[in-house]
């Protein structure tokens, strides 16, 4: 925090922070930034935003929990420079609960900090922004300009596949491949695949990054419905984010991602061209009979000629539907899935229609559009001897 000595005494006086904004300016700036907050640590200043206000007339607000980092700067009217770190969690309730179009924030003795809305009036204490990390910064060693709404279509449509814990730290991230005229993103989790495929207009350089799902779900909501593009730069360990003025920094994941590749078939037994509605809305009939992780069973696909039965047997009850559907001659297939691994595939796909690949009833199903590869999902099945 700055400081200068007062002519007349000697003493050092602080520069008091002080600025004036537009309040839904500042609420959605702290929402996003609060993203990256880390929810508990030993290091207080990384479950509070970091504010620096400058007499230029902007305001840097940044949250930092050593793995991922948001900032972003907005305008103001700034009386007095300063910086300050707030509690993320008090911060947002209170710039919720603000009614008036202009906020206030001024610093005070000790960082207590006065926020000011209309006649309401908060005054909470401030952390000493010495105390709280820089970002890390990322070497321009690789950079490339993509299109915003791409980006994120590629992370809605994988990054749910991704592991949320694992002994293998890539599976908890998704691979964002890059080559000339063509993207890839990828996510598995060792029961799992998804993978969506984007060609694109563009000489890009050959770039491998594998992105914590975290990071990647946090890019998404900042994105949103921005038809800007994104700009990524790269380095070894850290990528930085940068699109419609906030940036996102985050670690990368290191080591060699899954060879997914050898285990996709390359050949089926059994192709259906399914409508997505029809399936995914007897799945979703289906799982209601599945009342938590306690009272589950498979959902149960029994393929025959011109017809899927779906059906589901748990302590609660049982559920039985069907779907006419053209098969080949003979068709006769029964495998079962965990529910939400099929859900959460139906969910994501805009497809009117999809193929749906099997083999025999202990291979993964292949889902994939009716033509094309923009996109791939494979799931492994559940063994149904166990279950009624």
């Amino acid at each position: 925090m700055s400081s200068a000595f007062s002519a007349a005494g000697g003493k050092a006086e602080r520069n008091f922070m002080k600025f004036i904004c537009n309040r839904d300016t500042l609420n959605s700036a702290v929402v996003i930034v609060s993203r990256a907050v880390s929810q508990r640590s030993s290091i207080a200043a990384l479950e509070g935003i970091y504010i620096k206000a400058d007499e230029s007339g902007k305001v840097t607000l940044r949250g930092n929990d050593l793995e991922i980092g948001i900032e972003t700067a907005i305008d103001a009217d700034v009386s007095s420079g300063g910086e300050v770190v707030l509690d993320a969690k008090l911060f947002v309730r209170i710039m919720a609960a603000a009614s008036e179009p202009e906020i206030s924030l001024e610093t005070g003795d000790n960082l207590m900090t006065t926020i000011k809305s209309g006649h309401a009036r908060f005054d909470i204490p401030g952390i000493n922004a010495e105390e709280f990390p820089d970002l890390p910064g990322v070497e321009e060693n690789y950079s490339v300009v993509l299109p915003a709404g791409v980006l994120k279509n590629m992370i809605e449509m994988t990054s749910f596949a991704a592991a949320k814990t694992d002994n293998d730290p890539t599976r908890m991230g998704s691979l964002l491949r890059i080559r000339p005229g063509k993207l890839s993103m990828t996510a598995l989790d060792g029961y799992r695949i998804a993978q969506r495929n984007v060609k694109i207009s563009g000489d890009f350089a050959e770039k491998d990054m594998i992105i914590p799902e975290k990071s990647l779900v946090e890019l998404a909501k900042i994105i949103g419905e921005s038809d800007d593009d994104v700009r990524i730069v790269a380095a070894a360990s850290h990528a930085l984010f940068s699109i419609g003025g906030y940036m996102l920094v985050t670690r990368l994941i290191d080591g060699s991602f899954t060879n997914f590749e050898r285990i996709i078939p390359d050949s089926y037994e059994l192709e259906l061209n399914c409508a997505v509605r029809d399936i995914a809305d007897s799945v979703r009939r289906a799982s209601l009979i599945i009342l938590n992780e306690l009272v589950k069973g498979p959902i149960k696909l029994k393929i025959t000629d011109a017809n899927i039965n779906v059906s589901c047997t748990t302590t609660a009850g049982s559920v039985d539907d069907n779907i006419s559907i053209d098969t080949p001659p003979g068709a006769d297939l029964t495998i079962g899935f965990y529910n939400r691994y099929l859900q959460d595939v139906f969910s994501v796909i805009k497809d009117d229609y999809i193929m749906m690949k099997f083999n025999k009833s202990v291979n993964p199903l292949v889902i994939t559009p009716v033509e094309g590869d923009d996109y791939m999902y494979m799931i492994l099945p559940i063994v149904l001897r166990n279950y009624s």
